[in-house]
């Protein structure tokens, strides 16, 4: 994949460059490092939709696994996916997770619905910050064009930039970076041929791995949905193995 735009809250684009640009530049190469065709795997009913999406668990996947021998997570030997993600806990079986931290650098990947990324940026990474866990974070989100190809409530890099610019900067919030992906030529042409192949080799597809198969979880999607299937990170890194 391809980062198709920036947005820098609280001055987060010179804060990370000036102090982190190291850091910075492993999440942009876990992004080019991101195989958008193998993410397009998700089987959905949704009307308004194609038959086969962006799997948002996939991105996540595969940015994470990148990530995860460069010290952005922490070894899980025992788990499917080999890693777990930087956590605060509260007690009582409250807690708090982000998808990486290095340095004082806060990842997040949210290709969720739209109040997560808020969330994400205005309230879990001032908490980090507030136990001296990060001073800054990097935020990766989907273009409008991919959130496209997504189920129906996925938020894209425009609506958390013009929530930002008319919210403005608060004392407790941290420089953070938004970073809006997008697909390259290369993978739109191939993403256009897996749907070509999906129209007659569905069950093939599903055998070998390329599509996410099963019969449960809920739809983000309009309710009346019949199908709409994501696996889970464990799920899809033990396919991967």
């Amino acid at each position: 994949m391809q980062i198709e735009a920036v947005y820098s809250h609280k001055d987060g684009e010179k804060f990370i460059q000036d102090r982190h640009a190291a850091e910075l530049k492993e999440v942009c190469d876990a992004v080019a490092a991101c195989d958008a065709v193998w993410c397009l795997r998700k089987i959905t009913k949704e009307s308004t939709k194609g038959a086969l999406l962006f799997s948002p668990t996939a991105f996540n996947l595969k940015i994470k696994k990148f990530l995860h021998p460069l010290g952005w997570t922490e070894p899980a030997p025992n788990s499917k996916k080999g890693y777990k993600e930087p956590r605060i806990n509260f007690g009582r079986g409250q807690f708090r997770e982000m998808d990486g931290v290095k340095n004082k650098v806060g990842l997040e990947i949210q290709f969720g619905k739209y109040a997560f990324m808020g969330y994400d940026i205005l309230s879990k990474m001032p908490l980090f910050a507030g136990r001296g866990l990060i001073e800054c974070g990097i935020e990766v989100v989907a273009a409008r064009s991919v959130c496209k190809e997504m189920s129906t409530g996925v938020s894209s890099f425009d609506q958390i930039v013009v929530d930002l610019q008319n919210r403005g900067a608060a004392d407790l919030d941290v420089p953070t970076l938004v970073i809006g992906i997008s697909l390259t030529e290369a993978e739109c042409q191939g993403c256009v041929e897996k749907r070509e192949r999906f129209r007659t080799q569905r069950e093939a597809m599903l055998a070998s791995g390329e599509l996410s198969s099963g019969n449960k979880g809920s739809s983000p999607g309009p309710k009346g949905d019949e199908f709409d299937y994501d696996e889970s990170e464990e799920e899809l890194a033990e396919e991967e193995t």
